[in-house]
């Protein structure tokens, strides 16, 4: 007899055989034993995930003449007459290869025929999502409508290719993707049965190779029984699947991790010298990726990727290294280099670059790359691990700052004219300039401009001044000596911290002038003078502009300004010299 492979061999003949599905078999479990048998059935779902093989157990279950838990008992004479492949009552169609409407024509002539040895007659139309446009239409009566002997069971990978008049009229079963564990167990039942040795991670990285389909794992389960005569191990399947060195790849993702690009670029070199293909390269590069990331960030990752000790211990090695923007930014970068692989025509070097950048972060603007920069750099911080380098040798260099006391008025040296020279800007509430003049004329308060001028005798007029607080003694810049342009920089950058968008927006293209205490806010357009002006705008901007400086805020639109910087600057000088006579010399 010819060889039979594993997955047509091991073809289960019972609902207990087949696993992963257990929502599907305990429905139609409890339709066979109460018997509400439908007339159409849709079983829909990815590939090798027992469609085929659950119509073909419904299907004689429900003439079996005494089921067992819902499945075919397997001895009655309808089981056995089912069994053999030249019974009618059971007919399959590849919807494939039979997709015209005159295959469905000659379905509703042959149905009108009772069954031979059962109760039903059951079409079993598999790939039905290849059906044409007319045969679908040729099929919806009787599909809606069949003989009370007539069941149809339609299969599909596709089912979004079905019509909705052919949905309505079918009860719909979503067969899901099997897990991982319950297809190793599978395989692991199979090989005892055929006495095959194997690793408990050999069968896992076969059942993890089937992608949640059984038919894939047993199709690789199917060659690795030839592979090896002896033990199968972890290695030999990877060798069967033809995946790369796994070893290899993890030293490689460990070298980009700790920023090691040369010895990165080696590791390609060698694994492209295996024969390996790029893209099966990447892919392999992005699945191990993913297992970092699922040890990094799931506390029962090792449950979760069943992978062998020694793997495991070394992808945990990694994960402590790298924190999960840096892992998301190299994922990213080789899913990006995947996808350009497809059209490249030097996959090779799309490969290298994607290496280079995900081990090369510095170079690398993304966000994650960023905040995996600065991550990086608060660890150290914390740790003590940067050094701020200084060029003092021994402490003994180091000088004391020592703070001159400001000088007097007349201890600065005298022009000709008899003006002293100017004395070094410092703030007014530091002991400045301003700050000696005032402590001197406590008594009189007399303005400065008087002790500029050198022997001119001082008349009534000067008594006009004596009610000046000496406000105007006061600059008209804040007390940290900043102008208009550095206050309004700091407001709008405040405006946006607070994430006062609406307001931050108006004020982007909006300038600022400093009358005494006031700031004027110039707005360029009446768009943004409306926004600015309006009451709970205009309150959040003097907020602000309050806890920037001790300043009144003043909304005027461009060209309207009631007096420009040049009037407000002969005001000034005005306001200082006031009631004082000045002769001016030739």
């Amino acid at each position: 007899m010819a060889y039979l492979a594993l997955y047509r061999r091991f073809r289960p003949n019972g609902f207990d055989g087949l696993i992963g599905q257990e929502h599907i078999v305990r429905t139609l479990a409890n339709q066979i034993n109460t018997g509400r048998i439908g007339h159409a059935y849709l079983f829909c779902g990815t590939r090798g995930t027992g469609k085929t093989s659950a119509a073909k157990i419904f299907a004689k279950a429900i003439n079996c003449l005494s089921p067992k838990n819902g499945s075919p008992c397997g001895e009655c004479e309808v089981c056995k007459a089912l069994a053999d492949p030249s019974n009618l009552d059971i007919l399959e169609m590849d919807a494939a290869s039979n997709n015209k409407v005159e295959n469905v024509r000659e379905i509703r002539e042959k149905i009108q025929y009772p069954p031979v040895s059962g109760k039903y007659k059951v079409y079993i139309i598999d790939e039905v999502h290849m059906l044409t446009t007319e045969a679908f239409n040729a099929l919806l009566k009787t599909l809606e409508e069949p003989p009370k002997h007539a069941v149809f069971i339609l299969a599909t990978t596709e089912v979004h290719k079905l019509p909705s008049t052919i949905l309505s009229r079918c009860m719909r079963f979503d067969f899901r993707i099997i897990p991982v564990k319950e297809i190793a167990n599978l395989i692991g039942k199979i090989y005892d049965e055929v006495g095959k040795e194997y690793d408990g991670d050999a069968i896992t990285a076969i059942a993890r190779a089937g992608n949640g389909s059984v038919r894939d794992a047993l199709s690789i389960a199917d060659i690795c029984v030839s592979y090896r005569d002896s033990k199968l191990t972890y290695n030999d399947v990877l060798e069967v699947l033809g995946a790369t060195d796994s070893t290899k790849i993890t030293q490689m993702i460990n070298k980009m991790v700790v920023s090691n690009t040369g010895g990165t670029l080696e590791d390609v070199e060698e694994l492209c010298e295996t024969g390996k293909s790029i893209g099966v390269l990447c892919k392999d590069i992005i699945s191990r990726l993913r297992e970092v990331v699922i040890c990094k960030t799931c506390k029962n990752g090792k449950e979760i990727l069943e992978l062998p000790e020694d793997v495991y211990s070394s992808i945990k090695e990694i994960a402590e290294k790298a924190d999960e923007h840096r892992l998301l930014r190299i994922i990213e970068i080789f899913t990006e280099a995947e996808g350009n692989l497809r059209y490249s025509l030097n996959p090779r070097v799309v490969l290298e670059s994607a290496c280079i950048k995900a081990s090369e972060p510095q170079n690398d603007y993304n966000i994650d790359a960023l905040l995996s920069r600065i991550s990086k750099l608060e660890e150290q911080l914390k740790e003590g691990a940067v050094a701020i380098k200084t060029e003092v040798k021994s402490i003994s260099e180091v000088k004391p700052v020592v703070k001159e006391k400001p000088k007097k008025i007349e201890e600065y040296p005298v022009f000709d004219d008899g003006y002293p020279d100017v004395p070094p800007e410092e703030p007014f509430e530091q002991g400045g300039f301003y700050g000696d003049v005032v402590a001197e004329k406590k008594v009189d308060k007399r303005p400065i401009g008087g002790d500029f001028i050198k022997n001119e005798p001082q008349k009534d007029e000067i008594k006009q001044v004596e009610k000046d607080n000496g406000e105007n003694l006061k600059p008209s810049t804040d007390v940290g000596g900043m102008t208009a342009g550095k206050i309004w920089g700091r407001v709008v950058r405040q405006l946006r911290a607070d994430k006062n968008i609406v307001l931050w927006v108006a004020c982007q293209e909006m300038e600022a002038r400093l009358s005494g205490r006031t700031l004027k806010i110039i707005a360029n357009d009446d768009a943004g003078y409306q926004a600015v002006i309006k009451e709970a705008n205009l309150l959040a901007l003097s907020k602000t502009v309050k806890s920037i400086g001790d300043y009144d805020v003043e909304i005027v639109k461009n060209g309207e300004e009631s007096v420009d910087e040049f009037t407000e600057n002969v005001e000034k000088v005005k306001n200082t010299f006031s009631g004082i006579t000045v002769k001016v010399e030739d």
